[in-house]
């Protein structure tokens, strides 16, 4: 049997179609042509997917500063290649989508830690800074006698031992010094604090420090 130039050779069975001949078994049920895939797309929403997750949690998800951008680099590139061959479009929006959220969780973290570090006591090179001024007389000017504010105090002169109350504030900080310094190891003891609370002044102390919004009133 003679076969035009293209067609199927002696022996064969298919039958054409837009992606070529498509090969048929002998039992005359079609093969059909492999579905185009958009791995860039499915990529992107993977490495995306990961990076958001992992952004959620604290230390870990350091590496979203890595994963994210990269989900979201694969994820515009799928969307790219979906407009061409019209496959993946869903996967590419939702890998893009993952990526900016998981970017946005990155900056809210350090947003947040950079918060909270502001309202710390900073300490470095060894010595920590205490109230502006060796003395807190000027802040204690406007209030009673026995109540203190903030400032740094000499025992004995400008405060009293004893036991001093706080009923609290937005962040308030006290601490028991050796000498005024600067130096971290002139700190007998200190504490943050939050809510109401009391500290102990005593005679061996040399320099009281409150910090923040607290006032301290001896019991």
């Amino acid at each position: 049997m003679t076969m035009q130039q293209g067609g199927p050779q002696q022996g064969q069975y298919g039958h054409p179609s837009q992606y070529g001949w498509v090969q048929m078994p002998a039992g005359g049920v079609p093969v059909p042509p492999p579905e185009p895939r958009n791995g860039v797309a499915t990529a992107g929403f993977v490495v995306a997917l990961i990076g958001a997750v992992l952004a959620l949690i604290p230390i870990i998800g350091i590496v979203s500063w890595v994963l994210s951008p990269v989900g979201l680099v694969l994820s515009i590139a799928g969307l790219v290649a979906a407009t061409r061959h019209g496959v993946g479009r869903g996967l590419a929006i939702a890998g893009a989508v993952l990526g900016a959220v998981g970017l946005l969780i990155c900056l809210i973290w350090v947003a947040a830690i950079g918060s909270a570090a502001s309202t710390a006591p900073s300490y470095s090179s060894g010595t920590y800074s205490a109230s502006s001024g060796s003395s807190g007389s000027s802040s204690a000017a406007s209030l009673p006698a026995g109540t203190y504010g903030a400032g740094t105090y000499a025992v004995g002169s400008e405060i009293q031992a004893g036991t001093y109350r706080t009923s609290g504030a937005n962040w308030c900080y006290w601490a028991r010094l050796s000498s005024a310094d600067g130096e971290l190891s002139s700190i007998n003891a200190n504490d943050n604090v939050d809510g109401s609370s009391t500290m102990v002044v005593k005679a061996s102390d040399k320099y009281i420090e409150f910090s923040g919004d607290c006032t301290w009133t001896k019991k």
